[in-house]
C-alpha cells in the first residue's frame, strides 16, 4: 500500500496547495487524496457512502482533511493541503502495511506463550516502525539500522522502555496482551476510526491474490505482491542468496484510487498497481548500504551490488531500473505491463481485493 502515485508526483513538485485546495478543479488528485483519506480511517468524515472519491473538494474532504490534520497534532481548517501535511498523510499511508500485520497479532489468540523476538521479519519491522514513530529512535539506533526486521539489543531495549514508560511490565521479548493493547491504542491516534476495518482485506486470505512474500534474503516493508509475482521474488531471493546480500524493500504494491465502479483509470501502467514489482534498497557486508545514489553508478559499485544486479539484468524474465529510458535504479519488475491486457487483469484482482475486498 505504499504512496500513492499522483500525491506522492504532486508532493515532488511543491506547492501542493495550489492544487489541492477547496474547489480544486484537479479531480485526478483530488480523488487520489479521497481515497487515501478512506484508507486511512476517515470514511465518516468523507461521507463516503454518499460520495465516495467523486474528485470534488467539497466541505466533506475539508472536514476529513481536517480531522486527520489534528490527530497529527496539526492545525488547519482542512481546507487546502499544504506539503507539510501531503507529507504527514503519504507517510501514514506509507505505514498502513506494518500497522495491519500489528492489527492482525492483535487480534490473534496470545494465551499460548508469544514471543516478539521469534516473529515475522515483517512483524518485527512493524513494530520498529512503529516505536520510532513513536519516540524510541534513541533506543532502537534507527538511523544506524533503520526497520531492518532483525531483533536484537536495541530492539529489546526498545519495547521495554516504551512498555515502562506505560507502567506495563515487559522483558522486551514475551508479548503479552497489555502490550500490544498499547500497540494498538498508539497506532489509533494517528488513523481514523476506520481503519482497522480495512485490514483484512490488506492482508492474505484463501481468496485474495494478495501474498505477503518473506524471502530469506528479504527485509525492510512487507513484501506485498500478486501471487503470480512470487515465482520471480523467489528468483530475486536465490539471487541475492548468490551474491550475500540482503534486499531492503522500500515499496512493493500500491493501491491507488483506480477500481472498476469507485474511479478514475489508472494513471500510469506501473507494475507496483498490479503487485508485480519492488523498490529496494541494497545491505552488503558488514551493515554496508546501497541506495539508489549508490545503484546509479552500477557498473562503478561494490563487487556484491554489482553481481546480484548483473544476476538480474541477464535474466530475460526481469527487469532492472536503471535499465529504463528514465533510469530507476532501486526497481525490479517482470515487465508485466509489456502486454497490457495481462496487466489490467491482474491491476483489476488485486485493487478490488484489497480496496473492495472482492477476491
Amino acid at each position: 500500500m505504499e504512496c500513492s502515485n499522483l500525491l506522492e508526483a504532486a508532493l515532488k513538485k511543491g506547492n501542493i496547495h495550489q492544487s489541492l485546495f477547496q474547489g480544486s478543479t484537479d479531480k485526478l488528485l483530488v480523488t487520489d487524496l479521497q481515497r487515501t483519506l478512506f484508507e486511512l480511517g476517515f470514511s465518516k468524515e468523507l461521507k463516503w457512502d454518499n460520495y465516495q472519491a467523486d474528485g470534488d473538494y467539497g466541505n466533506a474532504t475539508a472536514t476529513a482533511v481536517a480531522a486527520f490534520a489534528q490527530r497529527n497534532h496539526m492545525a488547519t481548517d482542512g481546507k487546502k493541503v499544504s506539503d507539510e501535511l501531503a507529507k504527514i498523510i503519504l507517510q501514514r499511508h506509507d505505514f498502513l502495511p506494518e500497522m495491519y500485520i500489528l492489527w492482525d497479532i492483535h487480534q490473534s489468540d496470545l494465551r499460548t506463550k508469544k514471543y516478539i523476538s521469534k516473529g515475522t521479519r515483517m512483524s518485527i519491522t512493524a513494530i520498529q516502525v512503529l516505536l520510532n514513530t513513536l519516540g524510541y529512535g534513541e533506543e532502537l539506533n534507527f538511523k544506524k539500522f533503520g526497520a531492518d526486521g532483525f531483533y536484537g539489543d536495541n530492539t529489546r531495549n526498545a519495547v521495554k522502555k516504551y512498555a515502562a514508560d506505560h507502567h506495563i511490565s515487559s522483558d522486551g521479548d514475551l508479548l503479552t496482551r497489555p502490550l500490544i493493547n498499547l500497540l494498538l491504542k498508539d497506532i489509533d491516534k494517528y488513523y481514523g476510526n476506520k481503519w482497522k476495518e480495512l485490514a483484512a482485506q490488506n492482508l492474505p486470505n484463501k481468496k485474495s491474490p494478495l501474498v505477503l512474500f518473506q524471502g530469506s534474503r528479504f527485509s525492510g516493508k512487507p513484501c506485498r505482491a500478486d501471487e503470480l509475482f512470487v515465482p520471480a521474488l523467489e528468483k530475486i531471493n536465490g539471487y541475492a542468496e548468490q551474491a550475500d546480500v540482503i534486499i531492503h524493500v522500500t515499496s512493493s504494491f500500491r493501491t491507488t484510487t483506480n477500481v472498476q465502479g469507485a474511479i478514475v483509470k489508472p494513471a500510469t501502467f506501473s507494475n507496483h498497481l498490479a503487485g508485480h514489482g519492488i523498490d529496494m534498497n541494497i545491505r552488503y557486508g558488514n551493515g554496508k548500504w546501497a541506495n539508489s545514489s549508490v545503484l546509479a553508478k552500477y557498473p562503478n559499485v561494490p563487487e556484491p551490488v554489482k553481481y546480484f544486479l548483473s544476476l538480474i539484468i541477464d535474466d530475460d524474465e526481469l527487469r532492472w531500473g536503471g535499465n529504463f529510458n528514465t533510469k530507476d535504479p532501486v526497481h525490479i519488475d517482470d515487465h508485466l505491463n509489456k502486454d497490457r491486457a495481462a496487466w489490467k487483469k491482474r491491476y483489476q484482482a488485486m485493487q478490488e481485493a484489497v480496496q473492495l475486498g472482492r477476491a
